[in-house]
């Protein structure tokens, strides 16, 4: 068993600093989640504290239903991959997979079979004899994870370990974590302030904001329909539109109104309950949201300030109103569009989302 409970949960450093507050969160054994956050928000201070780097101030963990809250690292049945590697330079790949092993007393036939056997899944078996020092970014942190996966710890905890590798080479690890997690079904817990990267590999992911949770949900559940406006601004590249206004009703239709006189139909939206008449709130769009369309009564006419081509699709910064929002098209359909003259879009408000302005709360 692997599941990991954070029960209410509370870290202070110095007495003043109150890093973690009162956090809670059950993951499911065999799950890969994500902590994701900005930097400083306490993903990282989380973590240590289930690795047993930290202490608490309150509350307990527990790792496969035993509280661990007061057992150091080593007790805790985990296995921990740093963003450094921290691999030892003297010794080889093979040494550095199997030195857990051999400080556990393991037999010399297990250890070989046991480093070999991971060298092989990470597909490293031909660099056993070499040194850190000899190898690129990419195979240090292979090795790196091999060490960790040697102990057949009851979870991963893993440390930003993507960080110092270039955009291509984080791509391609990506993959191999996700494939690596589907062999071997261990729990995952993944530090990391890059949204693409816990999008594409959590089964759920853990927002942190100032030491709480925003929100914890799926990466599709938390792309569209995120909890509140931080969640929405984080999730997403370009993030999503901001839009604000007031609420105007009247015996058919649900408005939001721009100061600058512009009306959004939202009747369609699932509201948990009718909005008021004057409520301010403020309506998200994602850029891929917007398309572009013939002039109508369902168009908003804005004005093209820059194009940015991107290959696969076109960003376009366009000025709605007094609004600056960017829309994702199609690179056909910005063809014959200029800068700085009118670019009319369309909105699919069915996937769109609203906030209260005053608790940021999604409506």
């Amino acid at each position: 068993m692997s599941q990991v409970a954070v029960k209410h949960v509370d870290k202070i450093y110095e007495g003043r600093n109150h890093v973690l507050k009162d956090l809670s969160l059950d993951i499911d054994s065999g799950e890969f989640l994500v902590l994701l956050g900005p930097s400083g928000c306490g993903k990282t201070t989380l973590l240590n504290c289930i690795a047993g780097l930290l202490d608490v101030e309150g509350g307990r963990i527990e790792i496969g239903g035993r509280d661990v809250t007061n057992l150091d690292p080593s007790d805790r049945d985990i296995a921990m991959v740093f963003q450094s590697y921290a691999l030892y330079p003297t010794k080889s790949v093979y040494g550095n997979m199997a030195f857990c092993l051999r400080m556990k007393r393991k037999k010399k036939d297990y250890i070989d079979a046991k480093v070999r056997e991971t060298a092989e899944l990470l597909q490293i078996s031909e660099l056993l004899d070499r040194k850190p020092v000899t190898l690129s970014g990419g195979q240090r942190q292979r090795a790196a994870i091999g060490r960790a996966l040697v102990r057949d710890a009851a979870v991963c905890l893993f440390d930003e370990p993507l960080s110092n590798l270039d955009a291509k080479l984080r791509t391609e690890m990506r993959v191999e974590l996700k494939k690596l997690h589907k062999k071997i079904k261990s729990t995952f817990i993944y530090v990391t302030h890059d949204q693409v990267e816990a999008m594409t590999l959590a089964t759920r992911i853990a927002v942190i904001n100032e030491g709480t949770f925003s929100q914890i949900s799926t990466p599709d559940e938390l792309y569209a329909r995120p909890a509140n406006t931080f969640v929405a601004n984080f999730i997403g590249s370009p993030s999503m539109n901001f839009i604000s206004g007031r609420v105007a009703l009247s015996d058919s239709k649900i408005l939001i109104r721009t100061e600058d006189g512009i009306d959004f139909d939202v009747s369609a939206y699932p509201f948990a309950s009718r909005p008021s008449d004057g409520q301010k709130v403020i309506f998200g769009v994602r850029p891929e949201l917007f398309h572009r369309s013939s002039p109508g009564p369902a168009t908003y006419v804005t004005k093209l300030n820059i194009v940015e081509p991107l290959g696969a699709n076109v960003l376009c910064y366009c000025s709605l109103g007094r609004t600056e929002v960017v829309a994702s098209l199609n690179p056909t359909d910005i063809s014959g569009a200029n800068t700085d003259e009118d670019l009319p879009l369309s909105i699919d408000f069915a996937k769109t989302s609203i906030f209260d302005a005053a608790s940021s709360l999604r409506l």
